[in-house]
């Protein structure tokens, strides 16, 4: 069975209903599966009744044996995320006030016929859909964001965001990452919104896989925040994370950002583009809503030439320092390194093909199932297929080798004696790499 739905991912096929004629009509899916041919219903309910393990301990087993396979470890380890269409339809979004009123008549309904499993269901699902949008106009007023949240009366966990390739903005997951050298994936999450909070789980799931902390870990800007640096640390991992699009360079913008500042430990001052001091003007402790921090300013901004492309600010520019930053700034010199640069090179190749290969070759472009938890089931059965796949293509290369070196062995440049000898001491050659192949495969 699992076979039938692996063979079917690999070739692009998530249905159900496909998946069930696949069995019955594809002769490389009968040699899979050994012939059975399960009605979709059944597949269905043997994938619920499995999803743990398929994204747990299943994943792993299978992970470690790719691994094997393809001669590889998780030493050095490179992450990614991106954004994949939910389930549900961007056109039956709501706002708070639809989201209360679609909660109260669901309730009256269920207390009218508190005995109907179908009202209590609307109830739960109308009620998840209104807390999860006050929920995120809560996150929209603390962020200083005007208007309102949306959400999917459907599927309240899916969020509004960019989707990759131009596809505008609809409902959608992150799904995250971290693959080696050989382009296996060791470790994937799936969040709503964020792709840098299942970092730490995800270097888990590695150790799990590998029982090895990872080394190194080759991250894109996008992660270069203190959570992940405060996790690398913590993990003694040599992180190698660009604060803008290339390494160690702060991100493009019409105004001078924080990292085109430099910081002087010695003297306590930051010293700005125009080479200015801007120095210590006050101190915030922390609390629970704001990190403790430094404010650094009173610098010479009148008259400089640069302050158009500086700040707004009257008063000047203002620079926020919290605790984390001699660990960002020191990053930012590790990325300045040649060999830093040269090594974070390596890091496309790694994680870049691993969702072109899911989208292309897989179809993953739009998640068939509705909630996170699903969403994680599938993103995992994907990637199990994706593995498997991984081990299948580095097999490919060795018989193509062995048959490559069988021809050289059948050349006339190769002379162990009579024709007679050479030919039975090819022939045991021939019987020695069979046995090679078939262990291989």
């Amino acid at each position: 069975m699992m076979g039938l739905i692996l063979y079917g991912i690999m070739q692009g096929i998530t249905s159900l209903r496909t998946l069930e004629r696949l069995a019955r009509v594809d002769l490389g899916c009968m040699w899979v599966t050994g012939g059975i041919f399960p009605d979709h219903a059944i597949i269905g309910r043997f994938i619920n009744m499995h999803s743990e393990s398929m994204t747990g301990a299943f994943f792993e087993s299978l992970t470690r044996a790719v691994l094997k396979k393809t001669d590889s470890d998780g030493s050095c380890l490179a992450g990614d995320g991106t954004v994949i269409e939910a389930a549900c339809s961007s056109y039956n979004l709501i706002k708070q006030e639809a989201a209360q009123q679609a909660l109260e008549a669901a309730q009256q309904k269920a207390d009218n016929h508190p005995d109907s499993a179908k009202n209590q269901k609307n109830l739960e699902m109308a009620s998840g859909a209104y807390e999860a949008v006050i929920d995120r106009n809560e996150k929209r007023k603390k962020n200083g964001k005007s208007g309102s949240a949306v959400v999917s009366p459907t599927e309240p966990e899916a969020v509004v965001q960019k989707m990759k390739r131009g596809r505008g903005y609809t409902t959608g997951y992150k799904p995250s990452v971290l693959a080696n050298s050989k382009r296996v994936v060791l470790a994937q999450a799936v969040d709503p919104t964020n792709e840098t909070t299942v970092v730490n789980p995800m270097l888990d799931q590695s150790m799990q896989v590998t029982g090895e902390p990872v080394d190194e870990m080759l991250l894109d800007a996008g992660y270069f925040n203190d959570d992940v640096i405060a996790t690398s640390l913590k993990r003694d991992i040599s992180l190698l994370c660009p604060e803008g699009k290339e390494p160690g360079k702060p991100k493009e913008s019409a105004k001078f950002q924080k990292g085109h500042f430099y910081y002087d430990e010695t003297n306590d001052v930051y010293h700005c583009p125009a080479g200015k001091e801007l120095v210590l003007i006050g101190k915030i402790k922390g609390s629970t809503r704001t990190k403790e921090q430094k404010i650094y300013g009173n610098g010479p901004c009148e008259g400089c030439p640069l302050k158009d492309q500086c700040t707004t600010n009257k008063k000047g520019r203002r620079i926020k320092r919290y605790a984390m930053d001699d660990a960002k700034d020191a990053l930012r010199q590790v990325m300045q390194h040649p060999k830093a640069k040269k090594s974070f090179s390596k890091r496309k190749a790694m994680v870049e093909p691993v969702f072109a290969y899911l989208r292309d070759i897989q179809g993953l472009n739009r998640f068939r199932r509705r909630g996170l938890e699903k969403v994680k089931l599938e993103f995992g059965l994907h990637l199990l297929a994706y593995n498997l796949s991984r081990a299948v293509k580095v097999s490919i290369y060795v018989i193509l080798w062995l048959n490559w070196l069988l021809w050289l062995l059948s050349g006339s440049r190769w002379s162990f004696g009579s024709k007679r000898t050479n030919k039975g001491r090819i022939t045991m050659k021939h019987h020695a790499l069979q046995k090679v192949v078939l262990h291989w495969i």
